[in-house]
Parts: structure tokens; sequence; C-alpha cells
């Protein structure tokens, strides 16, 4: 995607990059630092003549106007931290310094991506992906979501994926699938890797939906409001919904103390390598479009083994390619049955190194 500077543009040029109807529009501008500086270095400002020979337009400015041609930003991104030449300074040492909060503000360029919203009204197929390990007590929760999903308009393919339990969670699916075979396509897979991630990838492998939805087996998030995230995020293929269950109170006991803490300081630090408010990090139920699927299969992301369950693969990738990522507040309750399927050292040690790859990448 070619990336426009603003500092070039006439008028007519600038207005006709939007009303050329272009599904991605990545501008240019200078920081706001800089803007100012560059204009009278040139002598270029109202300060020293009566007009000025290039344009004056800041990132509020181009905003605005995307938003009044119907398109939506992404996020916006440092581009150059300064004018000077860096050529001595290693590509992964400029990736981190572009990432930092205070340099990243006063960066000499910016660069923000647009997508135009076409809001999609087809009746498309939605595939449901509900992996599933040590579950065999939660038998009335399975019950009362997969009722509730006749809510849903669309057509829906339900995918069990069943991770080796040590009780009769795969009798149960198995259950289940007969019982609701008349309302849905169901399938119902026995994972033959570990870890939940994994479980994903086999899922949503075989599924066939336009939109894809990953739902915990545990059912802790409020099954009404994944439904409700799964009908609005239908409405566009360039949007990732990332449900967020620390918005609002949560049940007691709903989240370690100890969890909740280290789900906070990764919200934080991958806010500031993405430049997008995250609000959860780790909530299992996201929904995303196949678009969004075929990206991360076509890049190798998808099927690596770094990330234990995948949120995190699914949130950097959404930003590396220019797909919005929008936060949704969810209710969050305590589990009813079992236990949960981490290691909370092990796997924050491996969510960490997940993190800093893409610290030093160009993302």
């Amino acid at each position: 995607m070619k990336s426009f500077n603003t500092w070039n543009l006439t008028n007519n040029q600038l207005h006709e990059l939007f009303k050329d109807k272009n599904k991605f529009i990545s501008i240019r501008v200078r920081g706001n630092t800089w803007e100012p500086i560059t204009r009278w270095l040139r002598l270029d400002s109202r300060i020293f003549k009566e007009t000025t020979n290039r344009p004056r337009i800041t990132l509020c400015d181009i905003e605005s106007l995307a938003e009044i041609y119907n398109y939506r930003s992404i996020r916006w991104k440092a581009k150059k931290l300064t004018p000077l030449p860096t050529k001595l300074i290693s590509k992964k040492l400029k990736n981190i310094f572009r990432k930092l909060p205070l340099i990243k503000h006063l960066a000499y360029e910016l660069e923000i991506t647009f997508y135009k919203y076409i809001e999609n009204y087809s009746e498309q197929l939605i595939s449901i992906i509900i992996p599933a390990r040590n579950e065999e007590g939660n038998r009335e929760l399975f019950i009362e979501a997969l009722n509730k999903f006749k809510q849903i308009s669309n057509n829906i393919e339900i995918i069990f994926v069943e991770g080796n339990s040590i009780d009769n969670t795969y009798s149960l699916l198995e259950e289940l699938k007969a019982n609701f075979s008349d309302s849905f396509k169901i399938f119902l897979l026995k994972q033959s890797g570990k870890g939940k991630k994994n479980a994903v990838v086999e899922g949503c492998n075989i599924s066939s939906g336009e939109t894809m939805a990953i739902v915990d087996s545990d059912f802790t998030v409020d099954i009404d409001d994944s439904i409700a995230a799964i009908i609005e995020s239908k409405k566009n293929e360039n949007i990732l919904i990332n449900c967020s269950r620390t918005t609002f109170p949560m049940e007691k006991n709903a989240m370690r103390w100890a969890n909740y803490i280290g789900n906070r300081c990764f919200a934080i630090f991958i806010s500031i390598l993405i430049n997008k408010p995250i609000s959860d990090s780790l909530c299992g139920t996201k929904v995303f479009s196949r678009k969004f699927f075929n990206l991360m299969k076509k890049n190798g992301s998808w099927d690596s083994k770094s990330d234990p369950f995948g949120d995190f693969t699914i949130i950097f990738e959404a930003a590396k390619n220019n797909i919005k990522i929008l936060n949704y507040p969810v209710r969050y309750y305590a589990r009813k049955s079992g236990a949960p399927n981490i290691s909370r050292w092990v796997d924050g040690l491996k969510l960490l190194k997940v993190c800093l790859l893409y610290l030093v990448s160009d993302i």
C-alpha cells in the first residue's frame, strides 16, 4: 500500500484520495512538534510572509477529513523519528525507539492508515470454534449456550475441539452434537496436539464461515455478550472484536489477583507496542473475519507455536495487517465447574517472549 505525503499534496489531490474509494489509505504527516519547525526553517510561515507555499496538515486534520468520507482510522505510528540520517542505527533498535511512548509523540513523520467502512448486510455463514478440555461439569452451560446461539439469524456451524480430557468431556460433546444437529452444522474434533492455541488452530482450519468466533467452553464470559459481539462483528470484514472482561466489575473469584495484574500489565505493554488501546489482552472470546484469518495463514503467524493461547498473535497481527481492533466490554463470571487450563508463570514468560519479538519488529 502506497503512503502519501501530505506536505506534497494540493487541496484537490487530498480530497481525491478519499473520493477514489480505495479500501485502504495510508497518509504521512509531520509530527506536531516538527510541523512548525520545518516551515520556519524554510521561512514558509505567515511569520515571515503574507502567504505560504505548502499546506499545514496535522494528524487531527486528516482524521477529521477521513471521517467525512466515511473512512475510519486503524492506528497511527511513528515512521521517522528525526530528519537526520540514521543509517548507522540498527533496524531493530529503530523499531524499538519508534514504539516508546514519549519518543513516538515527538517523531518527525507519522503515518496513519484508514479503511473504507462499508457495512455488510449479507447473511453469511458464521463459524463458532469452542475448544474444550475437562469441561464435563459445564453441561448445563453448554446447553444454554447452544440454545442461545439460535438467536443469531445467520447460518451457524459449531466446531468443538476436545483437548484430550481426563473426564467425559468428549462424550458430552458427542451427546450435544446429536441433540443439536437439527439446529446447527456441528463438527467434533479430537485435538491432535496440546494447548489452547493448537486447539483453536485445528478448529479454525476446518471452518468455512466468513465470520469466525472463538468462545471458551467454561462460558465465564456472559454468553449473551458473546453473541452480541458476534452479531456486531459480521458488519465489516476489517475489524477484530477483542472482548474485554476488565471494563465492568467482575464476579468474585472470576479472576485470580495475580492473573488480573498480569493481564493489565500485558494490556498496557501491548497498547504501547501497537499504539492502540487494549483493555484486556487475554480474553479468549475474539471475533474476526476470514479475510484476517487468511492473512495470518499466509504470513505463517497463525501456525506459530510461540504463543500458548493465540490471543497475542491475533492482536499483534491485526495491528500489523491493518485490521481495526475494537474492545467490546463483556460481563465475566467465576467458573461453575473445573479449573483453568493454564500454567500462570510458565505461560506468562512465553507471552512476554511474544511481546519482545514484536517489540523489535516493524509492526
